[in-house]
């Protein structure tokens, strides 16, 4: 029988992280906590939707391996818990946050072409002997930096007593920092720029922030920072979250869903048999209840309440379900397992249809996350990049 948490359709569990973190329910220092509201990888402002320890080990590893945002994400996180030591509130654990509020519009806040401030210096790039790690359109990545940012994630699961996995892995943290380089030079694209001004106001909130708590060197030393190292990794942040919010400034908050419910189930036979039954008029929500492996849903007759046609974890059940009629009963839809090749059944009826539905925070939170990788994805494909070191043996 399959595990029915990993291959359940559902749409993904709401939690509002970032307020999680900020509120200092977190097991966050008040100086992370300030990295975590700058930073771009929260998405912050946007109501983070996830809950990470139920999706990421449970239901979402297919989508996540699609979202180098919430690869990037964790490597923060895993960052950022080693350095907070005893300033840690709560117990660490994610929980969901009710009635996410209703996230404003980003703003997008290019500089003016008339009047372009003076752009946050970059340090020299490196000499041709230097060695380097890659090459993103022409611009290195040293193999100095990229092996003091894999040093740091390392460190970073040592000092969280846990085991090596994707966070700390040299080709995902290469990845990581070629994604950074191509956000910034698409910001000089944009005319988008960050002034010495702003990043030293920035740099101030951390230095209050840390001053509350503990001490601000020690928390660079923790993290294996110089303060010049520090203040240029926080003036690209403040540049990619820019960039961000110019790239998904036209996201809707509104867009066609529909409301469906569901049957899951391992066997072939079971599956074609349970549809034969609902053409000649069965319950659905009474076989849901009694055969669906879903068990989640099963208990609400399969009801998986209004979702855009990218918001299953399951993404073949949203297609057939929007390419049904109302009340009108699916094919069987089999999906093999990515890893396995074991087959999962599905079978989804089409309960109500609307063609402009409000996006709940969560459900936006994701077409903001799509949008961005969608556009990452081209700016990966569009550039020319070399990695000079073996990031897979």
């Amino acid at each position: 029988m399959n595990n029915t948490a990993d291959k359940s359709a559902a749409t993904v569990t709401k939690s509002a992280f970032a307020d999680w973190a900020l509120t200092g329910e977190g097991r966050f220092c008040s100086c992370c906590r300030e990295f975590i509201r700058v930073s771009h990888f929260s998405f912050y402002g946007y109501n983070v939707p996830y809950d990470l320890h139920d999706i990421m080990l449970k239901q979402g590893r297919e989508l996540m391996k699609n979202q180098s945002v919430w690869v990037l994400w964790s490597l923060v996180l895993l960052l950022l818990l080693a350095a907070c030591g005893d300033e840690s509130a709560g117990n660490g654990r994610l929980t969901a946050v009710p009635n996410d509020p209703t996230p404003s519009p980003p703003v997008a806040t290019a500089v003016p072409a008339q009047t372009p401030p003076t752009a946050t210096p970059i340090p020299p790039s490196p000499t041709p002997s230097e060695p380097l790690a890659a090459l993103v359109n022409e611009q290195p990545i040293s193999l100095a930096d990229f092996e003091r940012e894999l040093a740091r994630r390392q460190q970073a699961q040592t000092a969280l007593g846990t085991p090596p996995d994707a966070s700390d892995n040299p080709q995902t943290v290469l990845t990581a920092l070629i994604e950074r380089t191509l956000i910034t030079q698409a910001a000089d694209a944009l005319g988008i720029r960050v002034t010495p001004e702003q990043v030293e106001t920035e740099l101030a909130r951390y230095q209050i922030a840390s001053n509350e708590g503990g001490n601000f060197e020690a928390w660079l030393d923790a993290n294996q920072y110089t303060l010049d190292e520090f203040r240029q990794t926080l003036a690209e942040e403040m540049l990619i979250a820019q960039v961000r919010d110019a790239v998904v400034a036209d996201v809707p908050f509104a867009v066609e869903q529909v409301h469906a419910r569901y049957i899951q189930v391992d066997d072939a036979e079971l599956a074609a048999s349970l549809r034969r039954q609902l053409l000649d008029g069965a319950d659905f929500a009474a076989l849901a209840e009694q055969y669906s492996l879903d068990r989640r849903t099963a208990v609400n007759g399969g009801d998986l309440d209004f979702f855009p046609e990218w918001g299953l974890l399951v993404p073949e059940i949203a297609t057939a379900a929007f390419a049904l009629q109302e009340n009108e009963i699916s094919q069987v839809v089999a999906v093999p397992d990515a890893a396995t090749g074991q087959m999962t059944y599905y079978l989804a009826q089409l309960l109500e249809r609307e063609a402009e539905r409000p996006l709940s925070p969560g459900m936006r939170y994701l077409l903001l996350n799509k949008t961005f990788q969608e556009w990452l994805q081209t700016q990966e494909e569009q550039a020319n990049i070399i990695r000079f070191v073996n990031t897979e043996s």
